[in-house]
C-alpha cells in the first residue's frame, strides 16, 4: 500500500473516530465526504488539543484506551499534558525510531549507557532502551540520568561501555570524570537528544574525550512521535525524515506551505501510523528550513530553535500560556501590557530573560522581579533544580516600556520569543 494510501485511510479513521478532529475539521471535511488533500485541513490549535486530550473526558482519543502506556509530555505543574499510546502505537513509534539508529550507525555489539532520565511518567530511558530493541542492534545499559556521575563511569568502566547516550545536561556533568579518565575509557561516541548541543560544548566533550564523536540520537517527541533520524550526510541540527511514517510541513505565519529547498518556517507533523492519539498537522514548536529539494527520500532538515510557542532553555520546556499565567499572577499589579523572552547561551549553558512592558519601568519595585522568578520557579521546578546543578543559567526579569520590545521589522508584530542561540 503506497504511502499516500495510508495517509487517505488514516485522515478517515480519525475524522470518524475522533470527536475533537471531528469538531476541528467540520468545515473543511463534511462527515461522510470525500477526504480532502492533507494540506487543506486546518492546522492544529496547540492550546485546543491539549484541553480536549485530558485524562478524564477525553475528546482527542479515537477508542477507550484498554492497553498500552501513558507518558508525561511536558506542561507544568499547573497544566500537566499527557500523551497516551495503544500497545501497538508504542510498539510502531519505537520501531520507527530504532530503525533510524540503524540507518544512523548503531552497530552490532555496541554498548549504548542509556542515560536518558524515566520514572514519573517520563519515557525517556524506557523509549531509547526500546529503541534499541527495535534496532535490532546494540546492547541497551538502562543507568538512568539521574545516577551520579560517579556511578555512570564506573558502569562504562566496568563494561566496557563504547556509545553515551542522553540529555547535554547530564552528559555535561560527566566532563571533570572524563578529564579525570582521559586515555583510560572505552567511550568514542555521544549520542544527545532532548535539547540541542553547541558548539561550545561539544568542543568541551572532544577536549576531554580527544577524537570522540558527538552527534544526535534523533528528533522525536513523547507528543508528536518520531521526527528525525541522522546519518553521515547530516551536519550538526541537520536531520532525516521519516517516510513511512510520518508527513513534515514547513509553514509560514499564514499557514502556507514553504517547500523549496533552504526555505524555512514553522515545523508542523502528521503521524499516519499512531492512531489512540492522532497527531495531524500538529505544531511541534521548533522551526526549521529544508535542505534538499522536494521529492527528496528521507528529505533532509534542519532545526533552527523554537518558534513563538514555546522556549526550551536547557533541559526546561515553557509555553507561552504558562509565562503569560505566571505573570498575571506575580505581576498583574504592575499593569504589564507583554512581554517577551529573549534566550542565549553562554558559557556551556542557557539563559533565559524576561522582558516585562509595564508603563512605567522605574516604578516597579525589586521584589517584583524576585516574586515573579519564584513563581516561574514554583510553575516549573525543573528550573531551579536545573540551576542547582549548572546546567541553566538564573533568569532575568528586565522591565521595559511597551515600545522596547522587539518587533518583526516586515510585520511590526510583537516577538514573543528571540531565540540567539542559533544567530
Amino acid at each position: 500500500m503506497s504511502r499516500e494510501t495510508n495517509l487517505q485511510e488514516h485522515l478517515c479513521f480519525v475524522r470518524e473516530c475522533s470527536p475533537y478532529y471531528g469538531d476541528a475539521w467540520s468545515a473543511a471535511w463534511k462527515r461522510g465526504g470525500t477526504a480532502p488533500p492533507l494540506g487543506e485541513l486546518p492546522i492544529t490549535d496547540h492550546v485546543d488539543y491539549w484541553e480536549a486530550n485530558t485524562p478524564q473526558n477525553n475528546r482527542l482519543l479515537t477508542v477507550p484506551h484498554t492497553d498500552g502506556v501513558v507518558f508525561k509530555s511536558g506542561g507544568t505543574t499547573g497544566n500537566p499534558k499527557f500523551s497516551f499510546f495503544s500497545n501497538e502505537d508504542w510498539f510502531l513509534f519505537c520501531r520507527q525510531f530504532g530503525q533510524g539508529l540503524r540507518r544512523g550507525g548503531l552497530s552490532a555489539g555496541e554498548r549504548v549507557a542509556n542515560i536518558f532520565y524515566g520514572g514519573q511518567l517520563y519515557a525517556s530511558l524506557l523509549f531509547v532502551g526500546r529503541c534499541i530493541e527495535e534496532a535490532g542492534v546494540g546492547v541497551n545499559f538502562p543507568i538512568a540520568g539521574f545516577a551520579s556521575p560517579e556511578e555512570i563511569i564506573a558502569n562504562v568502566k566496568e563494561f566496557g561501555i563504547s556509545t553515551v547516550a542522553g540529555v547535554p545536561t547530564t552528559i555535561m556533568n560527566l566532563i571533570p570524570l572524563l578529564e579525570a579518565e582521559k586515555g583510560k575509557l572505552t567511550v568514542t561516541q555521544f549520542l544527545y537528544g532532548g535539547e540541542a548541543m553547541y558548539p561550545d560544548q561539544v568542543a568541551a566533550l572532544q577536549r576531554a574525550v580527544p577524537g570522540c564523536r558527538v552527534r544526535s540520537i534523533g528528533i522525536a517527541g513523547v507528543d508528536y512521535g518520531e521526527m528525525g533520524w541522522v546519518d553521515a550526510s547530516c551536519e550538526p541540527g541537520v536531520h532525516r525524515t521519516f517516510d513511512d511514517s510520518t508527513v513534515l510541513e514547513l509553514l509560514d505565519e499564514e499557514g502556507r506551505s514553504l517547500d523549496d529547498a533552504g526555505a524555512e518556517g514553522a515545523l508542523y507533523i502528521t503521524n499516519f501510523q499512531r492512531k489512540l492519539m492522532p497527531i495531524v498537522r500538529y505544531p511541534v514548536g521548533d522551526r526549521g528550513r529544508w535542505a534538499d529539494p522536494p521529492g527528496t527520500p528521507g528529505r533532509r532538515f534542519k532545526v533552527l530553535g523554537r518558534t513563538e510557542k514555546g522556549a526550551r532553555i536547557g533541559p526546561v520546556t515553557f509555553y507561552m500560556e504558562d509565562m503569560q499565567r505566571v505573570l498575571s499572577g506575580a505581576a498583574g499589579e504592575t499593569g504589564f501590557v507583554a512581554f517577551q523572552l529573549v534566550v542565549d547561551h553562554e558559557d556551556r549553558r542557557d539563559r533565559c530573560t524576561v522582558r516585562v512592558a509595564v508603563p512605567n519601568p522605574t516604578d516597579v519595585p525589586k521584589e517584583m522581579s524576585t516574586a515573579v522568578i519564584d513563581a516561574l520557579y514554583k510553575e516549573r521546578p525543573l528550573f531551579p533544580e536545573s540551576i542547582e546543578k549548572g546546567a541553566v543559567h538564573s533568569p532575568v526579569v528586565e522591565w521595559v516600556t511597551p515600545g522596547e520590545l522587539l518587533t518583526n521589522p516586515r510585520t511590526g508584530k510583537l516577538m514573543r520569543l528571540i531565540d540567539r542561540r542559533f544567530s
